[in-house]
């Protein structure tokens, strides 16, 4: 079943088609599956084929076009009736004679007359020859860059959104501790991992976890200095260090936490950059309130962290909701957008640098008040003996 009522997602598609209407858009392809699930609820996790929702600004409801198989997924979790989702056979899949497109594009012209086409051009699976292929069947001569139209939108977030992410607050912060645990000399890094990623699906009492696009993040090392890798064939020895990012999921809305775990006493520059980490991002959650601009927190940051001698060079948070990073702004240099209640950001101090390894962040929700953590975890520096 959805994850939000009607209402909301009709609400969205209303917030949208104005919009387009500002910029002269008739209809809208809608081709990143995170923006699919936003304006309908749909989740088929298949964004490796062609797939889109179609919105028409004199229409009240958005088309899904799917992929055959797809269509059960669509009425297992979108709001929209079977009569709004449409879908090409399976013979188009896999083939290197055909291609998906071409019906596709036949759908969309059969329910728009209009050459004023705004496309979202980056989307996943969208690049040269997918493009190419849609304008052989699709007048795309007068077509828009509709790139960050629905990001934007997504960034300030409702009630009933933040209470998804709230709730993955408190599931992250479980998934943490039960990692930390698991850290021990002669452990297997992959049992750590498999301890954070049951967390992570089991939930709480009170809610069960989410599926997880993205696999943990935890590079184990002296330092950790990897941004991106996962957990190896290793076991854990002494003096050693782990890297946790870690995003919890409800219905697709995230909630992202990091913290560094050392095994065995830290070195005195690992305190040290420890400290010049958490006295950033300590500046950088005090300035984020309504009305600030994002570059603003990136500023303050640096202004306490530059003088510290550690180098970063990386923007130090995004926007975060569906699927983890949703699109929106960011806090670094140049970044003017204006801050406004219920945004949510993933504040994020990252070191990855040749001899230093270090990571801290929390989901952080904007107030009335400024800045309101997701998370409960200590910000203390974290050690296992």
């Amino acid at each position: 079943m959805p994850a939000f009522d009607q209402r909301e997602y009709r609400e969205r598609t209303a917030r949208l088609r104005q919009r387009m209407a500002e910029r002269g858009i008739d209809a809208l392809l809608v081709l990143s599956e995170s923006n699919m699930n936003y304006l309908t609820g749909y989740e088929g996790f298949s964004d490796y084929v062609p797939q889109l929702a179609l919105v028409r600004q004199d229409e009240e409801d958005p088309w899904l076009i799917l992929r055959e198989m797809d269509l059960a997924c669509a009425a297992a979790s979108s709001y929209l009736p079977p009569s709004r989702v449409l879908s090409y056979p399976e013979k188009y899949i896999g083939s290197s004679e055909r291609t998906a497109w071409q019906p596709i594009a036949d759908l969309i012209r059969e329910r728009t007359r209009s050459n004023r086409i705004g496309i979202e051009l980056t989307a996943r699976l969208f690049g040269v020859k997918a493009h190419a292929a849609l304008s052989k069947h699709l007048d795309l001569s007068k077509s828009i860059d509709a790139d960050g139209m629905i990001a934007m939108q997504k960034a300030v977030k409702s009630p009933a959104e933040l209470a998804y992410m709230e709730q993955a607050g408190k599931i992250v912060d479980k998934a943490f501790q039960a990692g930390r645990l698991a850290i021990a000399v002669g452990a297997r890094e992959c049992d750590v991992a498999a301890a954070v990623n049951h967390a992570l699906s089991a939930g709480t009492p009170e809610f069960p976890g989410g599926g997880n696009r993205f696999p943990l993040t935890m590079p184990v090392g002296s330092p950790a200095n990897a941004p991106h890798i996962k957990w190896s064939d290793g076991r854990y020895k002494m003096d050693c260090q782990t890297n946790f990012e870690i995003g919890a999921f409800r219905h697709r809305y995230c909630c992202g936490v990091s913290r560094t775990v050392f095994l065995g006493e830290p070195s005195a520059r690992s305190r040290y950059v420890h400290q010049a980490c958490l006295d950033g991002f300590l500046a950088a959650f005090e300035a984020i309130r309504p009305g600030a601009k994002c570059g603003d927190v990136e500023r303050a940051f640096r202004t306490v962290f530059t003088p510290r001698g550690v180098r970063k060079e990386s923007r130090i948070g995004y926007s975060i909701g569906i699927d983890w990073t949703d699109g929106g702004p960011s806090f670094q240099d140049g970044d003017e957008t204006i801050i406004q209640p219920n945004m949510t950001f993933h504040l994020l101090i990252g070191i990855w640098e040749k001899d230093d390894g270090y990571i801290f962040s929390e989901t952080v929700r904007v107030t009335e008040d400024g800045a309101k953590s997701l998370s409960s975890l200590s910000r203390d520096l974290m050690v296992n003996y």
